[in-house]
């Protein structure tokens, strides 16, 4: 598991690391984890820290397609702000701007970041 989630409850964030790469059943698996912490403890904000992800196989056009979709649906009950802070790996940053691009088009509210510490300040100072 190249992922580790923890919760903020003093700023009411659920934040994800990905600390190495990850095939793409990986990351699906990875936002259930991150979802079901955010259903129980009521959290509406995400922070993805994705600096050190890098994704391990050919993960189709389709398939990232898809995993944008699912965002807006997989949170319609339940409205989410998503900070993500971007990968330093070009590849994997290509691929996951296109699933955000698709799910920011779909009314998934998220903004990519290349510090850390300014989507943090993002998420504390936007309300959803």
């Amino acid at each position: 598991m190249g992922y580790e989630t923890k919760v903020d409850d003093l700023h009411g964030v659920v934040e994800i690391h990905f600390f190495e790469s990850v095939r793409h059943e990986e990351h699906v698996k990875a936002r259930e984890d991150l979802l079901e912490a955010c259903r129980s403890r009521e959290i509406r904000k995400i922070l993805v820290d994705a600096r050190e992800l890098a994704i391990r196989d050919e993960t189709s056009t389709m398939e990232l397609f898809d995993f944008g979709v699912s965002w807006v649906e997989l949170t319609r009950r339940m409205p989410i702000l998503l900070a993500g802070v971007l990968p330093r790996d070009q590849h994997t940053q290509k691929e996951l701007m296109f699933g955000d691009t698709v799910a920011f088009n779909r009314g998934f509210v998220t903004r990519a970041f290349e510090d850390i510490e300014e989507a943090r300040r993002w998420l504390r100072n936007t309300e959803k």
